[in-house]
């Protein structure tokens, strides 16, 4: 699923963690995703960095969301899910409230993503 059809005027933060150690920070904002690395990662060797941002020392940005974050989204052709998105009163399009609703945890991998605003 391909995710840019967000408002102008949202805005939102998250912070990706694996146990205890804070791997990044994803923004959205002015119609513009950014993902980074903490600090806390870069100065660390167990972890590798993520296939879709391999350059722990750049600043990622795209217009849509990237499928390592979109992935946390549910098909919203699931009654069960679609339910949980009237509920909220969201837009189906609207990848950063989805990420809200769902994105904390995957089955698909093992790292928690938290809202921050």
């Amino acid at each position: 699923m391909e995710y840019n059809d967000n408002p102008k005027d949202i805005s939102g933060k998250f912070t990706l963690k694996y146990g205890n150690m804070t791997i990044g920070f994803l923004t959205y904002e002015k119609s513009v995703w950014c993902f980074q690395y903490s600090d806390e990662f870069k100065t660390q060797e167990l972890i590798k960095p993520i296939i879709d941002f391999p350059d722990s020392s750049k600043t990622y940005e795209s217009d849509s969301l990237w499928p390592f974050f979109a992935s946390r989204i549910p098909s919203i052709n699931q009654p069960y899910q679609l339910k949980k998105i009237q509920k909220a009163s969201v837009n189906k399009d609207d990848s950063v409230a989805l990420l809200r609703i769902f994105g904390k945890t995957t089955i698909n991998n093992p790292f928690q993503l938290s809202v921050n605003g």
